[in-house]
């Protein structure tokens, strides 16, 4: 028996995954997260043999996520779900176990379960080393196809690279960016940018501020298990809440 965990941070895709692997005997599913953080904590908790891993999650994604397990003292079998199939090919290239384009297949979800069950006796370090090259490779993909905002300036549209934008924040109501071009505003809302910009390493820090974790350049302790930012080319300190500090610490690998 397969002791699985399923990661989804959307309730009816997560369901569906569950209700369909259910019909497998060798799948015993063992646990659920609706996010990273839990996701990390059942893995600890549950040790299963395998985690069905979404990767576009907000807050922490599931690349992410898999980067940080693999530092983890119980290392499970990890199988991508995605609806963005231009990950799929760089997870093939590496032969990772298996990768799964929503909507899923019940064909294709077959096909995953019997290659985990001849592979869960592969020599665990080769395998290590192929998720590893694969986290490599999509953190690679995240970046060549970045994610494009546009903002206004005086009645024009100028788009911006998701790897321009410094930091974002409300004033007097609007949504207001800080970026390598300058200062726009945008008609998101805070809320909707974030999600936007999940796959370019965005963090709410702050429920007024959402920050490139790229582009931070010193990481301030302060009182209450809180901290400042210094952001590249940005003179003001950035806050980091008492409630995202958790969050914060283990995305940036703070003890």
């Amino acid at each position: 028996m397969i002791r699985s965990i399923v990661v989804d941070d959307e309730l009816p895709a997560r369901e569906e995954l569950v209700y369909i692997l259910q019909s497998f005997e060798e799948i015993e599913i063992v646990g659920e997260a609706s996010h990273g953080i839990e996701a990390l904590e059942l893995n600890r908790k549950l040790k299963p043999d395998l985690i069905f891993l979404d990767i576009q999650m907000p807050k922490i994604s599931g690349i992410d996520v898999a980067s940080k397990i693999l530092k983890e003292s119980h290392i499970p079998f990890v199988v991508f779900v995605t609806a963005y199939e231009e990950y799929a090919l760089k997870a093939f290239e590496v032969n990772a176990i298996d990768y799964i384009l929503k909507p899923i297949s019940i064909e294709r979800l077959s096909k995953t379960v019997e290659k985990i069950i001849n592979n869960t006796n592969i020599e665990k370090s080769n395998y290590l080393g192929k998720l590893n090259k694969l986290i490599q490779d999509l953190r690679a993909n995240e970046r060549e196809t970045g994610t494009k905002i546009s903002v206004s300036d005086n009645g024009k549209l100028i788009p911006l690279d998701s790897t321009e934008i410094i930091y974002a924040t409300i004033e007097n109501k609007n949504t207001i960016i800080f970026s390598e071009k300058g200062k726009f505003e945008t008609n998101y809302t805070l809320g909707e940018l974030s999600g936007k910009l999940n796959r370019a390493n965005f963090f709410r820090c702050h429920k007024s501020y959402l920050v490139n974790l790229d582009l931070i350049e010193v990481i301030e302790p302060w009182f209450n298990s809180t901290f400042n930012l210094k952001l590249k080319n940005i003179k003001d300190k950035i806050p980091v809440s008492r409630s995202q500090s958790k969050e914060f610490k283990n995305i940036m690998n703070i003890e």
